[in-house]
């Protein structure tokens, strides 16, 4: 995500100097939890939504997806939930080691909400990595619900 964030024309968003930040509608896109930034690119105040195309590889036979490791929905709610921010520093974890020093880490989405139009696949993975992984093929389309300045590197 973060090489996403700073490739054209995505890096006209994020800046390394925290004090050259470019904001939507006044709003910083980024949320702190302490010391911990997490950044993001899809937002309500720059009138954005994501349209994700999601292909899940599970180890087994397409039609045991729900049987073999547990709801599917569970599975892509976790999914989902790993695209966003934290929104509370309880979702993240006490051990967690990623060093946030440098510029934070860098995420999809500002919440989920802003998914507009999901869809999922699944496919048997012929080569599995291990026989409970699953590997899953995130295509994003980025949408504006609203032109402003601040998304013009959206269209």
């Amino acid at each position: 995500m973060r090489s996403l964030c700073k490739a054209p024309p995505f890096d006209l968003v994020f800046k390394s100097n925290t004090g050259d930040i470019r904001e939507g509608k006044g709003e910083p896109l980024y949320v702190t939890h302490g010391p911990k930034r997490s950044w993001f690119l899809i937002s309500e105040h720059l009138a954005t939504v994501a349209d994700l195309s999601i292909t899940l590889l599970v180890p087994h036979a397409v039609g045991q997806i729900v049987h073999n490791g547990g709801d599917i929905d569970n599975r892509i709610k976790t999914l989902i939930d790993a695209l966003r921010v934290p929104l509370v520093i309880s979702e993240i974890p006490a051990d967690d080691a990623f060093d946030y020093t440098t510029e934070g880490m860098h995420c999809l989405l500002q919440d989920d909400k802003l998914i507009g139009r999901p869809s999922i696949q699944s496919y048997q993975d012929h080569n599995p990595e291990a026989p409970d992984s699953v590997r899953a093929l995130i295509e994003v389309e980025t949408r504006i619900t609203r032109a402003l300045w601040g998304n013009m590197h959206f269209v």
